[in-house]
Parts: C-alpha cells; structure tokens; sequence
C-alpha cells in the first residue's frame, strides 16, 4: 500500500469514475485500474462494484474513503510541519470570479509562485454558482468568490467587500438627481447571468425599490462595463475597477435610492480535503486581497 494508490481511490470516489480520476491525475485509465488493483489484492477486499457503469463502492471502499483521507492529511502535516515550505508541489485547481480576476489575481499568482515554486496552478475563470457547484463536486481545490453564506463542511476565509453604485455612459440622457424605481421603467438594466451573486444582487435591489424590470445578461463583467460606456443601458458596477472610465467620463456614477449593497467575497475550501496547498492558497489570498472590509469598502 502507498500514497499514490490512495489518492488514486480517493479521486476516483470524489469524481466517480475511472477516467475522470485519471484525467484529474494525469496519468492514463489502465494506470488508475492498476493502482487500484494493488491496492485491493494488498488488502485483499474489493473496494468497486465493477458490475456498475459508476464506480460505486462495496461496504469496505466506504469504510476505507475515511482511513484514505486521514493518511493523506497526514502526509500534508509531515509535509508542512518536517519539510519545507518551498518544496511543496503539486496541482491546485482554483476557481476564481471574475471580479477577483479583474484586480488582484495576479499578485496571488506572483506571491504564490515565489513562495511556493513547485506547485502549479488551475485557473477556473466563471461564475459564482458553477464555481460552487464544482467545489462541492471535487473538481476545485479552492473558489475565490462572491457570498455570505456557504454550505456546511466548507471551510470559508473572507477577503473583504466590493462597493458596487449604477452606472452609465455619457451619451445616456438621465435625470440630474437620485435613481428611483420610476426612473427604471424607461432604462434597459445590464447584469451578469444568473448564475451569479451579481444578478442576485441587482434583482433585490430592483424587487425592493419597487420596478419590475428584467435585466439583459451577460457574463462577463468587462463586457458589462463595455456595453454600459456604449449606452446600451445601465449595471451595477465596482467603482474601484473602473477609475479611468470614471476619471475621463467614458462612465458615470448614478446615484440612487437605495444604495446597492456591499458585495462579499470569501477564499472557501472543503473541510474533509483539508490539505496544505489549500490552505496555503486560501491564506495567501487573505494576505493579498485589495478589497476593503464591510465597513470600508469603497462606494
């Protein structure tokens, strides 16, 4: 029995298949079958019903998926704690929204590379809810993205809020004064799909200043920003991302009753996958944020 053969079941539980877990690991479908091989004739048990099209488990896979996970966090700990740190390798799957993409991704990516030079990074660039959807899959290590609120066994580290006010372009006649539900009868909204805490956040500002206007969706922010400027119509934007636009007046600030709310965001892992690189990323990015905290956050 090794660590490779471990972690091969493991992956194989977590993405239920042979081939998915041989794409995650890179290495061919007859490896994974062999590793795993190994290990039942090791433990002489069978740990797959091979008799399903799913790899699903027998009695003694669920009972070992527990023993599995604790030895490799083990083997993360003697890793961390004996080792160090600049040694560390491997892949580690981010997701990350698009906003965070936008501003400080790029410093996380350097600080991460310079401390950690072994490891490689899997940047998953999209929204929020497929985001969440493929952390709790397994298919992500670590999503840096927008919410309050997480599933329970997720580990959630806050990197601090957005302030996001409505925006225009300069061509758009509106009235010289605070935005109220009237005043959005007669305006096209622009907001990312709904799939996103965006579109969350722009439908409950709509609901609760009383309009019942349907945004047009897109998702990506930069383009959203883009068909503003052209006067397409108005969206909530992050001002802090968009001080150029705003300096020559490609865009403008709409004040409005009420104002939008602060948007969080949080570096969120699972708790059962603890593992150093996780954990490493989670607080790197903590340290690396640029976004201010719910008090703060510039409007």
């Amino acid at each position: 029995m090794n660590f490779r053969q471990l972690q091969t079941f493991l992956e194989i539980v977590r993405l239920g298949s042979f081939a998915a877990a041989a794409g995650k690991l890179n290495a061919t479908q007859s490896t994974v079958s062999a590793r795993i091989q190994e290990l039942e004739q090791d433990l002489s048990v069978q740990l797959f019903d091979r008799s399903q099209r799913k790899a699903t488990l027998t009695a003694k896979g669920r009972e070992l998926v527990s023993y599995a996970e604790r030895a490799l966090a083990l083997q993360a700990e003697i890793r961390e704690q004996i080792g160090a740190r600049e040694a560390l390798s491997g892949v580690v799957r981010v997701g990350v929204a698009e906003l965070v993409a936008m501003t400080w991704l790029p410093d996380l990516a350097a600080r991460l590379h310079r401390l950690y030079p072994r490891i490689t990074l899997e940047l998953d660039i999209s929204l929020t809810a497929p985001l969440r959807q493929r952390l709790q899959a397994g298919e992500l290590d670590v999503a840096l993205i927008p919410g309050r609120s997480f599933e329970p066994g997720l580990v959630t580290r806050p990197l601090g809020a957005v302030g996001f006010c409505w925006m225009a372009g300069r061509s758009l006649a509106l009235p010289d004064r605070p935005l109220e539900a009237s005043d959005f009868k007669s305006l096209r909204i622009l907001s990312l799909g709904e799939n996103s805490v965006h579109f969350e956040t722009v439908s409950s500002w709509l609901a609760a200043s009383g309009s019942t206007q349907r945004p047009d969706l897109c998702n990506s922010m930069t383009v959203l920003s883009i068909l503003t400027a052209a006067g397409v119509g108005i969206s909530l934007l992050p001002p802090s991302c968009y001080r150029n636009e705003l300096a020559d007046g490609t865009l403008r600030i709409l004040p409005s009753r009420p104002q939008p709310p602060l948007m969080p965001f949080a570096a969120v892992y699972k708790t059962r996958r603890l593992t150093t690189l996780q954990q490493l990323v989670a607080e790197t990015a903590v340290e690396v944020s640029t976004f201010g905290d719910d008090a703060t956050a510039e409007l």
